[in-house]
């Protein structure tokens, strides 16, 4: 039996988080305002719950994919390229953390300094993103899109002679 990969574990959960948090927010429009949602989506609590609910939603089915692919749950359909979109997804998302805090440092020039919630966020995908893709290199060979071959087992031999059954 394989071992479940503990990186494609903490992916999954970083996502499952994500959700709750994402969900969370989307029922109370201050807290989204505070957490960078724009005015018009502010303005609008019925779009802002519809658009957040359906975010948290894809998040659930992004950490499913990291449990199916350490082994958890049962295998996902694409099990292997989903795993790598979703890792891609999120260091697209979470690059954005090292140019912060290179501007922080004063190495890249920036107009004002990037909101505590936005670093947050970003170092967040990136921790995901990372976990998604070091936990499907190293298991990669297990997660071959070709399934094992079953293997045909002869039925036990019954040792009790046939006049002896009745």
């Amino acid at each position: 039996m394989n071992k479940p990969s503990f990186l494609l574990i903490l992916a999954g959960i970083l996502s499952f988080g994500a959700a709750i948090f994402q969900a969370v927010i989307a029922f109370v429009p201050e807290w989204s305002a505070v957490f960078g949602a724009g005015d018009a989506l502010v303005s609008n609590p019925s779009l802002l719950l519809g658009l957040g609910l359906l975010v948290a939603f894809v998040l659930v089915i992004f950490g499913l994919y990291g449990l199916s692919g350490a082994g958890v749950i049962r295998r996902l359909p694409l099990l292997r390229l989903g795993l790598l979109g979703i890792g891609l997804l999120y260091m697209l998302v979470g690059i954005n953390f090292i140019f912060q805090v290179l501007a922080v440092l004063g190495i890249l020039p920036s107009t004002q300094p990037a909101p505590l919630y936005l670093m947050l966020v970003s170092f967040g995908a990136l921790a995901a993103g990372l976990a998604y893709l070091i936990g499907l290199a190293t298991s990669w060979k297990r997660l071959s899109s070709k399934p094992a071959p079953a293997v045909m087992r002869p039925e036990p031999r019954s040792t009790t002679p046939k006049s002896a059954i009745r």
